[in-house]
């Protein structure tokens, strides 16, 4: 069984979209106060927390810090709400969230969110989940998108959505540091999983990212290899 710690509100922006965390595998906990989500974190194995930045009770700093320092607990997803600002960012950062979603937030794409970290094994941090649209298909509707592997040049991702080569996308997340990743790329590769017919791996090369954000992905890249030895 999956358990899941969400903020209130979180939870009803959730429920309003889909059903998911009504499923039999899967026990929710709802929390009003950072220090709710602290003291259910010390009794139940959670799988994922889902907050928002500014909750009652001590900091969100002071509670993922003692979280992340605490080997029973630091092996658990973090998705974080916030304003979309440099400063909360960088609090975002600090906090060690896997994921980051800004205000005003999209209720389907926080419930895609939570399906995938609660239906997926953990990843390394600077890979995030995508929203993504494809022209001329699926305008403007996320899609639930996993990145595989990244790097200033492109990615591959993992979805179920059966998209072919040729196909352009609009991507969106935020690298560890607080950056905020938006693009346009091509999907140059499509390969079904042998081992997981319903899973698809796309190759996707940027075709419009800045500068400065390529830096940030390739610094992101290189602490993440480093991290990992």
């Amino acid at each position: 069984m999956k358990k899941i710690i969400i903020a209130r509100e979180l939870k009803r922006l959730c429920l309003e979209k889909s059903r998911f965390l009504e499923r039999a595998d899967i026990r929710v906990f709802t929390a009003d106060t950072t220090d709710d989500v602290l003291q259910i974190s010390l009794k139940e194995k959670i799988d994922l927390i889902v907050t928002q930045l500014d909750m009652p009770g001590m900091k969100s700093e002071e509670l993922f810090g003692i979280i992340r320092k605490s080997r029973e607990l630091r092996e658990v997803s973090i998705i974080i709400v916030c304003q979309d600002t440099l400063a909360h960012r960088e609090r975002c950062r600090q906090c060690k969230a896997n994921a980051v979603m800004t205000l005003p937030l999209d209720g389907e794409l926080l419930s895609l969110k939570v399906q995938q970290f609660l239906s997926v094994a953990p990843r390394m941090m600077y890979r995030a989940a995508l929203a993504v649209a494809i022209e001329g298909k699926f305008k403007n509707r996320p899609l639930p998108f996993w990145t595989e592997n990244l790097s200033s040049n492109g990615m591959l991702i993992r979805a179920q959505e059966p998209l072919s080569a040729g196909d352009g996308i609009f991507f969106s997340f935020f690298l560890p540091d607080g950056t905020h990743v938006s693009g346009y790329g091509v999907i140059v590769r499509a390969v079904r999983l042998q081992d997981q017919p319903e899973n698809f791996q796309f190759g996707v090369t940027f075709t419009s990212i800045d500068s400065e954000t390529k830096a940030a992905i390739e610094q992101a890249v290189k602490l993440t290899r480093r991290r990992n030895g």
